[in-house]
């Protein structure tokens, strides 16, 4: 199993549990929707701004040869 993996599986669960908990309290159902349904879309607009992040950071420069004065 990945870390990725890993890290979904924990998500899915505290999702799960807090679902769960506002089910019990007696929150609506609609609710509960619209709110994994704002927290989805703010997660996947977080990933999407950190992949491009990564793509604009420039690739390191191998350095310059060194201009070596030649003996007459």
């Amino acid at each position: 199993m990945t870390n990725e993996e890993r890290k979904r599986k924990k998500a899915v669960k505290k999702i799960k549990t807090a679902v769960r908990k506002a089910v019990n309290k007696g929150v609506s159902k609609r609710v509960i929707e619209d709110t994994l349904g704002q927290t989805i879309v703010k997660a996947t607009e977080k990933v999407a701004a950190k992949k491009a992040a990564v793509k604009k950071t420039p690739a390191k420069q191998a350095p310059a040869e060194e201009a070596v004065a030649k003996p007459i």
